[in-house]
């Protein structure tokens, strides 16, 4: 009997068809303004698309083309709807691309290195179960020319395999092919399964540049795979500051995009936009909170909605918190929550703060802790003839409470019950001779994680010195970049 959720709904049926049409009035009067390639416009003139400079119309018939193409993906996929998910596996990564660092030893922020970035991999090697969807630390103690080359050669020299990183550089990009290539044996085993990140990133409302379109467009030749785009629109800055404005305008943007995806390769893209919300007090767009969650939410039921199928929420372990605490954990518990109740298995985030630009070793070891709770809750209870235990409530009921010395207690009680590591769960009088919180606690498995650490990378001495002549080489390219 495992745990069972279906996933929220935070609009209505009525709701989701105002915002789509305004939505499509939106898509059919507001231009993408493109820094495109020639290949790129071309692409879209050729798809139907008015061109004029730097910005492209949809007229109607290039919106009807589209809305077609739509349309068979929600008669495939059926129309949207909440999904159940009863899943026990629950699967985390550290995440960030983090200028700073939490110094576990001064417990302040300081700029982020390459030392930084080489302790943290051989951390994560330190958990078999611990993914990397993000490199944590971009190092600052190299130029900002070459420093996402430099921060996978970094991972690929300190860890068992490489892991995700994204590129900034289209010049780059050869490079990080050859990288990935020297420990999967050749590009054809890269193309196949491409480690790190080169997506078009687009700049709400509305705005592709021409180094995203760069990177994105370099990709697509040289791996062979289709252009990849994605928005984080922030509501209150990129978009509207109501919710249902941002989805409105998210939701026309999303459908420009498509344009672009069918011109280029024939396909739909689908739902690309992963909004935020910006705190009107400190100036910062936010990852977390409860307006995070709900326009979260209403993208991934809007995604749905227009495109067909089955939709899960969103939650996770973030925050805003500069340093571990009583913030960080609150909202990262709470976040992951809500991210549980709507069907959310996989999480990121782990070892982050600042929202995600800062790194923590100590953070990382409180999200641990946090991760093996929502484990034992989504194991749910186990029913047989063994846990039912009624041989054994007939037997030891009668004469009191004694069942923590019967071997039936024994054998279950690591399996039932959630045995926590860094929680303080005694009482007191016990407390009180060595008054020590859940903090120190992480704080001192942390120095006992960063002590016993190694490197596991399985490189050989060869492969190595191929590593540091592909990065030698990148700076070059990159120096030479004005």
């Amino acid at each position: 009997m495992q745990l069972l959720t279906r996933c929220m709904s935070v609009l209505t049926d009525k709701e989701m068809e105002q915002i789509w049409r305004a939505a499509l009035r939106v898509w059919a009067e507001v231009p993408l303004r493109a820094q495109g390639t020639d290949e790129f416009m071309q692409a879209l003139r050729d798809f139907g698309c008015d061109v004029d400079g730097e910005l492209i119309h949809f007229p109607s018939a290039v919106r009807d083309t589209v809305l077609a193409r739509i349309e068979q993906s929600r008669s495939s996929r059926g129309p949207a709807r909440p999904a159940e998910v009863q899943n026990a596996t629950l699967d985390y990564s550290v995440s960030g691309q983090a200028f700073y660092c939490h110094d576990l030893n001064t417990e302040s922020l300081r700029l982020a290195t390459t030392d930084d970035q080489i302790q943290w991999s051989w951390i994560c090697d330190t958990f078999p179960r611990l993914g990397r969807s993000h490199p944590t630390f971009i190092p600052q103690d190299v130029s900002p020319k070459y420093c996402d080359l430099h921060t996978f050669a970094t991972i690929i020299l300190n860890s068992r395999r490489p892991h995700r990183v994204s590129v900034y550089n289209a010049d780059l990009l050869p490079c990080f092919i050859e990288l990935q290539a020297v420990c999967d044996g050749s590009v054809e085993a890269v193309r196949q399964n491409t480690v790190f990140a080169a997506k078009c990133w687009v700049n709400t409302p509305f705005m592709i540049t021409r180094e995203n379109i760069e990177i994105g467009m370099k990709a697509r030749e040289l791996l062979g795979q289709p252009l990849q785009m994605s928005t984080m629109p922030v509501a209150g800055v990129a978009t509207p500051v109501t919710l249902a404005g941002c989805m409105v305008q998210s939701t026309a943007e999303v459908l420009a995009l498509n344009v672009v995806s069918l011109a280029l390769d024939d396909r739909l893209a689908g739902w690309t936009a992963g909004p935020l919300t910006f705190d009107m007090r400190t100036g910062i767009h936010t990852q977390v909170g409860p307006d995070v969650e709900l326009v979260g939410l209403a993208a991934r039921q809007m995604g749905a909605y227009v495109f067909g199928g089955e939709y899960t929420g969103i939650g996770g372990p973030t925050t805003t918190a500069q340093t571990p605490g009583a913030q960080s954990m609150m909202e990262k518990a709470l976040a992951t929550m809500f991210g549980i109740c709507s069907g959310i298995r996989s999480f990121g985030s782990l070892g982050i703060l600042s929202t995600a630009d800062t790194g923590s070793v100590l953070q990382l070891m409180l999200d641990l802790e946090l991760m093996k709770h929502f484990e034992r809750l989504l194991q749910g209870l186990q029913v047989d003839e063994e846990t039912l235990a009624e041989d054994l409530i007939k037997e030891v009921a009668p004469r009191g409470a004694y069942y923590l010395n019967q071997d039936h207690t024994a054998r279950f009680f690591r399996s039932e019950l959630y045995l926590p590591e860094l929680v303080d769960r005694r009482v007191p009088m016990a407390w009180l001779t060595d008054p020590v919180i859940m903090l120190d606690n992480a704080r001192r498995k942390a120095r006992r994680v960063v002590a016993e650490a190694e490197n596991q990378c399985p490189l050989t001495d060869q492969q190595k010195r191929q590593v540091l002549e592909i990065v030698a080489e990148g700076k070059a390219i990159a120096e030479q970049r004005k």
